[in-house]
């Protein structure tokens, strides 16, 4: 974990607690946004801390300041050791299981004693294989049967990092190594180069033209914990966290030629080896080698051009065909960061009964990120009201209200000389019901620009039942955009099944867009299932799922992601300016 995710799941845990013992539903619901705040920052909350700026995290107020500072300073926070031991604290394992709110878990530890976190889980499955679960207030043969099935597909959590958390690692590292004369460049390689969602192990090189004197100051790095290899070129390090860096040092002349040998997947790099013997050339880290001789190159760039090769970006670099493409000049100009000109699937903190979380920001505080980021428009796409326990008049109220709130909040910014966002959207995520119905009414749908139609519940339906659920969703002409296609959660959940040939047609033939969600934790859709929609036509759009300002920044992991999948500026909308991205929607 990341100092955010801990900090993050510790404020989780506190607000849980508060729930449970007292009740206390203010608390609870701003110790979780903090926790929200925290989890999506795009640095370090304990440097935000060093800099004395814990004040600037949303959420975060003068009294979680003090607590935070304690729990930076020290490594624990006494006030929240103390409500923490109010609960058995087996609850804190069990909430992380799919289906299990803090209530529920609170109810299993306490009935059956479950004090200790490492055990709960295991223990609980000996406590289902008995039937003893009944014994429960609240847990009946449906409860029990779906709380089986979050069972058997939870796991433990997965030793790969998500790509955001190794970047993050290895971005910390790479400054450091900047910071020498001696070295004057650094690069990530191998999967995290590539951009994959998850990484294992993290492979850095850097370029020196002394590399004895520079891989001695690779090693000074503070936070490295131990040293388990050390050589002038290469070495191996384990830092604090647990995580391993394998560090290369490369000569300038042969700068380009360790990247390009260090980057690929192992199928790509084993097809560019068969492609350059074909050639009675030779490969490795230190060049080309040709009737004896080994030519070096300091770009990959001009290790490619001597193969007759045109330049494969990283993201390509899996063996799904890029080769070929490159051997005829074909490979395709991918979409950039900079193409983007808005986003719109954004949460913000209007007040209501949500069907799921609300943002942690104001539409203002959304405005400035999005005028830093040179945006165009944004949508605001909010959850949906509940459906359960709301009257249909009622919802329509809400969304009225919402509308009038937005659009003031929006009036009120317009003179701001720093506001670049010329248009604001105001959609709805809705959620798709498993019958393929939506979860607000003709009349409520009606109030909106536009509908990301999302997937929220009943994962497991049969491959049938998806693909019938998704089209029947995408039928309603007010749905747009399909969110987060597969509903995977990356170390979680698994996509759900469905027949995406069938679901890519069905869109093609009636615009409808898919989503590529650029949230760290989805990266969703697939990059494989990218790849087949632009193959078929298919337009897709890269939004963020903001639930936080800081967190539209995460727009580069769904645009790298995009690439991976060979999307293209034409295959994305919202490279679009205002006017066409209207046309491409209906609106």
């Amino acid at each position: 974990m990341t100092i955010n995710q801990k900090t993050a799941q510790l404020l989780k845990r506190v607000a849980a607690v508060f729930w449970i013992s007292e009740g206390d539903t203010f608390r609870y619901r701003a110790y979780i946004n903090a926790a929200v705040a925290v989890d999506n920052l795009t640095v370090p909350i304990a440097d935000i801390w060093e800099q004395g700026k814990l004040d600037s995290v949303p959420g975060i107020g003068e009294k979680l300041v003090s607590y935070l500072d304690e729990y930076f300073s020290t490594g624990k926070v006494r006030h929240f050791d103390s409500i923490m031991k109010r609960v058995p604290s087996g609850m804190f394992s069990l909430m992380e299981i799919r289906g299990i709110g803090p209530a529920k878990s609170y109810k299993i530890a306490n009935k059956f004693q479950l004090d200790n976190q490492d055990t709960a889980i295991s223990d609980l499955k000996k406590i289902l294989s008995k039937g003893e679960l009944f014994k429960v207030a609240g847990f009946k043969e449906k409860s029990i049967r779906n709380l089986k099935k979050s069972l058997r597909s939870h796991k433990t959590k997965s030793n790969r990092m998500l790509l955001a958390q190794a970047l993050e690692i290895a971005g910390e590292y790479i400054t450091y190594l900047h910071k020498s004369p001696l070295i004057s460049k650094a690069e990530p390689l191998g999967s995290l180069r590539r951009k994959l969602p998850t990484i294992g192990d993290i492979d850095i090189a850097f370029c020196s033209h002394n590399s004895r004197e520079s891989m001695q100051y690779a090693l000074k790095y503070p936070k490295i914990k131990t040293v388990i290899l050390k050589g002038d070129k290469v070495a191996r390090v384990r830092l604090e966290n647990g995580i391993s860096v394998d560090l290369k040092s490369s000569d300038v002349k042969m700068w380009g030629s360790l990247l390009q040998h260090y980057t690929g997947s192992k199928l790509h790099n084993i097809q560019l080896r068969k492609y350059a013997l074909e050639k009675g050339l030779s490969l490795s880290e230190y060049g080309i080698k040709k009737d004896g001789k080994i030519y070096r190159f300091k770009t990959e760039l001009s290790f490619y051009n001597f193969l007759g090769l045109e330049y494969i970006p990283p993201e390509l670099r899996e063996s799904t065909g890029e080769i070929e493409l490159s051997r005829s000049k074909k490979i395709p100009k991918l979409v950039k960061l900079s193409d983007i000109r808005g986003d719109l699937h954004i949460h913000s903190d209007f007040v209501y009964p949500s069907s799921h979380d609300h943002g942690s920001n104001p539409l203002t505080e959304i405005l400035n990120q999005a005028s830093l980021q040179g945006y165009e428009y944004i949508g605001i796409s909010d959850h949906n009201p509940k459906f359960q326990g709301l009257k249909e008049s009622k919802k329509v109220e809400i969304l009225k209200n919402r509308r009038k709130y937005l659009e003031n909040e929006y009036k009120e910014c317009e003179n701001d000389v720093k506001l670049r966002v010329k248009y604001l959207l105001i959609g709805m995520e809705v959620d798709i019901r498993p019958d393929g119905s939506l979860a607000l009414s003709d009349s409520a749908l009606s109030l909106l620009d536009y509908v990301i139609a999302s997937i929220h519940s009943s994962f497991d339906l049969t491959i049938e039942a998806n693909t019938r659920r998704i089209i029947n969703a995408l039928s309603h002409p007010k749905v747009k955009i399909l969110g987060h296609p597969t509903s995977r959660e990356i170390n979680k959940r698994e996509s759900i099944k469905a027949d995406w040939d069938k679901i890519f047609d069905f869109c093609f033939k009636n615009n409808k867009i898919l989503e590529i969600n650029a949230s760290p934790t989805r990266l969703d859709l697939p990059d494989d299932l990218i790849q087949k929609a632009v193959s078929k036509g298919v337009k897709m759009i890269v939004n963020t799922d903001s639930h936080s300002s800081e967190q539209l920044q995460n727009m580069q992991y769904g645009v790298w992601h995009a690439r991976r999948g060979y999307a293209k500026k034409k295959d994305i909308i919202n490279t679009l300016d205002f006017k066409n991205l209207r046309q491409v929607l209906e609106l």
